[in-house]
């Protein structure tokens, strides 16, 4: 634990020192607060509830801030040749990936706590109508599955950065693998059976989230996010591994 607790202090002082993960933090926030506000206004009157509209802006651009934090995980000490230094310390593999990973997934939720003060701070002083309907729970349901969520993105990102040397290719294949496969496999099912679009409207990454944040909870989908967070650390771990053999 100590060995992951070094791994993930430097990687976040990396962070917060990085210009790029600030724009990229920057960028989100602002990417989320359009979305937010369009979603407002295109539903005012609706029975979509602000969490809901909330947790659907978030999610739309969770996966894209995932993909660019996690590009400089093992890309950048590839490019600069401090991969070599690794391999050579007495370091156990899952530990470094781990460290790494929760660097990254600690950065996505500081951000998404961020987010939260827009509908449970913000929004409330400007609005009357809103102040009665804001509920702390509901949020808390939206920001679990969100958190969830972020943790596949994370974990899929650090096992591509593994395998690149140059973070703009890395960057460009994990938005390939965590945002363009989701929605290609989403348009090609609608496009091959059209009678599926009266029963998922929306993107199933996107119901979820929706469900949680209207009390729907599903213990299989949770399972489900984690398996798929472990899987992707898992063969990140024994990746990284197979590198260290190769010498």
């Amino acid at each position: 634990m100590r060995t992951v607790y070094a791994i993930w202090k430097r990687e976040t002082r990396a962070f917060f020192s990085a210009f790029s993960c600030g724009v990229a933090l920057a960028a989100f926030i602002a990417a989320y607060g359009c979305t937010f506000g369009v979603l407002l206004r295109g539903n005012e009157g609706s029975v979509l509830q602000i969490q809901s509209l909330w947790g659907v802006s978030v999610a739309l651009w969770l996966p894209v801030l995932s993909s660019i934090l996690t590009t400089r995980l093992f890309s950048e000490e590839r490019a600069s040749g401090m991969i070599e230094m690794l391999m050579s310390s007495p370091v156990r593999e899952r530990e470094v990936v781990a460290g790494k990973f929760l660097s990254a997934f600690t950065m996505v939720v500081l951000a998404l706590l961020v987010t939260l003060t827009v509908p449970l701070w913000i929004l409330p002083r400007m609005s009357l109508h809103v102040q009665g309907g804001v509920s702390v729970l509901a949020f808390a349901a939206a920001l679990l599955i969100l958190l969830l969520q972020a943790a596949v993105w994370c974990a899929a990102g650090t096992l591509i950065s593994l395998f690149f040397s140059n973070q703009a290719a890395a960057a460009a294949c994990s938005l390939l693998l965590c945002c363009g496969l989701p929605a290609a496999v989403y348009f090609a099912v609608m496009a091959w059976v059209p009678a599926l679009r009266a029963e998922m409207a929306w993107m199933p990454l996107l119901v979820h989230v929706y469900d949680f944040s209207t009390g729907l909870f599903s213990a299989g989908f949770m399972m489900l996010y984690l398996a798929s967070a472990v899987f992707f650390l898992f063969v990140c771990s024994k990746s990284l591994a197979c590198l260290r053999l190769r010498g």
